[in-house]
């Protein structure tokens, strides 16, 4: 069997260590640590090239030099956010279903395993592949951001860093929780699809947002946050952005207009309250559909 629960052992952290080593085992990572170095080596070369260019497009050096940096510092995070969800999704999306469809989750649990455990193994392992993905990702661009002498890295401190880092950590947990659920209701292409499809709809959100600001329309701004309660995890990234990157006034601009960063407003508290009730929510519905599924 491919885990085991020793006499007097916790079935929770058999079925964590074996989410772990069955994770590690498929070709996700070797495609998704290629396309990450890629994406490194592709953002190391602008972060060299881009805020030197002699080309200011009428601003002086000073001024283009400070509206680059803000710029390659945003695409730095915006598109690592990006591949931490590529890569969440594409583990957590047939976790159990996959298990179900090949049958090999009756032999889990005809051992002396509760349901809950089951799940609770899965989503904490999957948790501890994406946070340590997601921590790696985002030391390496902050180390080569530093190296390079951007001016947005080398002068944060060590809160900031720090909430950052907690922000950057809670992208893939929300959408594991939310992936999870997918996984004890339908099949794995079906749920991938899905989550990506509600993924993109958070930045969608945002978008319809600014738009509303930009207008000034309430039934407009109306939209957009409802759209991102559905789909949070884009203003999770917005406020790990600020964080990290204070908005530079011309390129916090371009970076709105090019439907990257999304509405300009800061979350509430009570919105990350929002948060936290949906992450558990659907981790508690995914518990609870699971244990009602006939797997037989």
């Amino acid at each position: 069997m491919w885990f085991c629960t020793p006499k007097g052992g916790i079935p929770i952290v058999a079925i964590f260590t074996s989410t772990l080593q069955e994770a590690i085992r498929k070709k996700t990572f070797i495609v998704m640590g290629v396309v990450t170095g890629l994406y490194l080596i592709f953002w190391t070369l602008m972060v060299n090239y881009f805020p030197n260019s002699s080309i200011t497009h009428g601003m002086t050096e000073d001024q283009f030099r400070l509206f680059a940096i803000q710029m390659v510092s945003k695409m730095g995070f915006q598109f690592s956010a990006m591949l931490i969800a590529l890569l969440t999704i594409m583990l957590g999306s047939g976790t159990i279903s996959t298990e179900m469809e090949t049958g090999l989750i009756q032999g889990v649990l005809s051992r002396p395993i509760r349901r809950y455990e089951y799940v609770l193994g899965k989503f904490f392992g999957l948790v501890l592949i994406a946070c340590a993905y997601a921590t790696i990702l985002f030391v390496l661009i902050l180390v080569i951001g530093a190296v390079f002498g951007l001016s947005t890295f080398t002068s944060l401190n060590f809160s900031q860093i720090f909430m950052g880092w907690i922000l950057y950590l809670l992208l893939p947990i929300a959408i594991l929780c939310l992936t999870v659920f997918g996984s004890v209701s339908m099949k794995a292409v079906p749920n991938g699809i899905l989550m990506i499809f509600i993924y993109i709809l958070g930045n969608v959100g945002g978008m319809v947002e600014m738009i509303g600001q930009f207008l000034n329309r309430n039934s407009i701004i109306g939209t957009g946050i409802f759209i991102s309660l559905i789909s949070p995890f884009q203003t999770i990234y917005n406020t790990m952005e600020r964080v990290i990157v204070p908005n530079s006034q011309i390129a916090g601009n371009v970076m709105s207009g090019a439907s990257m960063s999304g509405s300009g407003e800061p979350a509430s508290v009570w919105m990350f309250v929002y948060i936290g009730l949906y992450m558990v929510g659907f981790l508690f519905l995914a518990i609870h559909r699971f244990s009602k599924k006939d797997i037989s």
